[in-house]
């Protein structure tokens, strides 16, 4: 699903609520939780999930294709956890094989 799918899917389930007013909302809360992680927060939403930054060291790493090593700066990575209860709902759904 990519962002325009979610808007559309949001206009879908509230048609009292107009397509670019539900844009709006969408931007807004991604706006909203990047400017938190940003700012060195996690962003938890009760019964989704938890969205936190995990941070990498500096280390030396290879270009696989040249074998040149070269030192990597440290970074964040925004990680996403589910929540117990989308992951019950989604198990549940989920056919045994």
């Amino acid at each position: 699903m990519r962002k325009s799918d979610l808007i559309q899917r949001i206009a879908l389930l509230n048609p009292d609520l107009p397509s670019p007013v539900c844009r709006t909302l969408v931007e807004k809360l991604f706006d909203a939780i990047v400017d938190h992680l940003r700012d060195g927060g996690a962003v938890e939403l009760r019964g989704f999930g938890r969205f936190f930054l995990s941070q990498h060291a500096q280390r030396t790493v290879r270009n696989p294709r040249t074998g040149e090593t070269f030192l990597r700066d440290e970074f964040a990575a925004v990680r996403f956890r589910a929540g117990k209860a989308i992951c019950a709902q989604i198990n549940a759904e989920v056919p045994s094989k």
